[in-house]
Formats: C-alpha cells, structure tokens, sequence
C-alpha cells in the first residue's frame, strides 16, 4: 500500500503577501532576527497550501488532498513556536481554522485509505467486495463536500491575512530578538513535549490509541520544526529527523488502521449486508493489534 502518511520537501519561497512587501526570501542564518525569519519560513509553506487548493477545483487526485492536509499541519507547527510572540488568542484562531481546513482536506484521503486496506481484505474475503464498492462511493461523495468547503480564493485571503497580521505582530514585538537561541529553545520543548507522550504511553504494557495519537502528533511537530528550523539550530538533525520518520512511519500504519476502522464503524452503507460490515470490522480490528504491538515497541525506544 503507497506511505499516504507522507511529506512533501519544503519548496523554494514565493512572495504571497498582497500589500506589495517583500517576504524574506534569502537562506535562514543564525544572524536573522525573530521577526526577520517568519515569513521565510512560512510563505513556501503558504505557497503549496494554496496552489494545493486551486488544483482540488478540477483534480480529485488523493495525493494533492493528503499534502494540502500535511501544509496545514505545518503552519499549526510554526504557529505554535512563534506563539510566545503572537499572543495565546491568535495563535488560537489561527491554528483552529487550520485544523478546521486540514480536517476537511483530510476525509478524502481517509476513506482512501479505508479503501486500500479492504481490497487487502477482500483477496481472502470475496464478499468485501461490496463494502469495497460502498468506499469508493463515500470516497467520490466526500470529494464533492471538500471541494464544496475550500474555495482557493478564500483559503489564499485567509492565509494572507493571518501572516500579514502575524509578521506585522513579530515586527512590532520581537524585531530585534536572534533566531537561533530561541529556534533552539523552542526545539526543545517539542522534545520535552514528545519524550512526556512517549513515557506516558509506555508505562501499560499496551498503550491505548489515544496515547500513541498523541505521540504520533507530538513527533510530527519536532520533526516539522527541525525541517523548519534546520539551517539555524547547532549541532547536526538529520539522524533525528530520520529516526523521527521511521517511528512516524510505524505510528502511521498504525493510525491508518484505527482511523479506517472508526470511519467504517460510524459509516452507514445501504447496500451492504450488516454481516459483510462486520466481517470487515473483525479483520481491521486483528490488524490493529499487530500494528499497535508494533508502534508501541518503537514508542517504547523513544521513552527510553
């Protein structure tokens, strides 16, 4: 089955801001300031977001909704390490209207995946075929809803807006500050953050799905920030950020079972016979087990 889970490399900065100011476009140094670094940082990220949302008019293709989804967790990442300077309540509206836009973005791509694992179930299960059937159709009715919700205009004013907004904040509050002491400070609170989820999900033998979401989202945040921050920070990452993808990887397979099982499980499909619904409850649910066995193992190494 393709890694749905995913991301896209950081592209080169593109100037989105509409009042005619230039975004920083030069390398990130340790020299920069604060302020200096945001718009480096986010206006790439801006860039894919809203070329993203301009392809889902015409292209339903699973891969632009799953990295629409991932640029929006990306910006949740940054807003929440320049929040000590934007201030708790627009850093709250922001990041909740990202969310709002990656959950959107993101229910084509789950029943993409719901998909795939039934046609994993079904070479052994012909009866799945049904339910198989019944998942591409809530897959074409959910494309419709998404493409209904993200209007391109709107998301590229929203993003606009809010960056202008925070910049404006960054320059007026932390001008003067350097980067690398506090990219570095705000690294380590992701690691703290991450160390505290894994301990936590380690102390049962078996952690619950719950535990090991929390973990899986506290390790997308570093491994964004040390992507984000890479250039500035001392001491080299990419052994970090590699071990961060292989355990991101097995939570993520882990992930995808219990969100395809939930999305079944509170689905309703009037075609298919009850007992095939179940029958496919029962295989997700034996994976599951497996891949939680998995992804605990590996959460284990990082408490560790």
């Amino acid at each position: 089955m393709v890694d749905m889970d995913a991301d896209w490399p950081l592209p080169r900065p593109i100037n989105l801001f509409k009042d005619g100011r230039r975004a920083a476009v030069s390398p990130l140094l340790g020299s920069g300031s604060v302020a200096s670094t945001f718009s480096s940082l986010a206006t790439p990220v801006v860039a894919e977001a809203v070329r993203r949302a301009r392809e889902l008019a015409t292209n339903c293709d699973a891969e632009g909704f799953h990295q629409l989804r991932v640029a929006f967790r990306k910006l949740r990442a940054l807003y929440w390490a320049y929040s000590p300077y934007l201030g708790e309540e627009a850093t709250a509206r922001a990041t909740e209207e990202f969310k709002r836009l990656a959950a959107v973005a993101g229910g084509t791509r789950d029943w993409d995946i719901a998909g795939d694992l039934l046609k994993s179930a079904q070479k052994s299960r012909a009866s799945m075929g049904l339910l198989v059937a019944a998942a591409r159709e809530k897959r074409a009715q959910t494309v419709v809803q998404s493409q209904t919700m993200i209007k391109s205009d709107e998301v590229e004013a929203f993003l606009n807006d809010v960056l202008h907004r925070a910049q404006m904040t960054l320059e007026l509050s932390c001008n003067d500050l350097p980067i690398r002491a506090f990219a570095e400070n705000r690294v380590r609170r992701a690691q703290r953050a991450l160390k505290k989820r894994s301990r936590y999900a380690s102390r049962n033998e078996s952690a619950h799905e719950q535990d090991l979401h929390d973990v899986r989202k506290a390790g997308k945040k570093l491994r964004y920030l040390l992507e984000f921050f890479h250039p500035i920070i001392k001491g080299g990452q990419d052994r970090t950020i590699k071990e961060l993808t292989s355990v991101q990887n097995k939570l993520g397979q882990f992930n995808d079972i219990a969100a395809s099982e939930a999305l079944i499980r509170h689905a309703s499909f009037n075609n298919v016979p009850p007992e095939v619904v179940q029958e496919s409850l029962q295989w997700l649910e034996k994976q599951k087990c497996r891949r939680m066995r998995a992804a605990s193992r590996r959460v284990r190494t990082i408490a560790s």
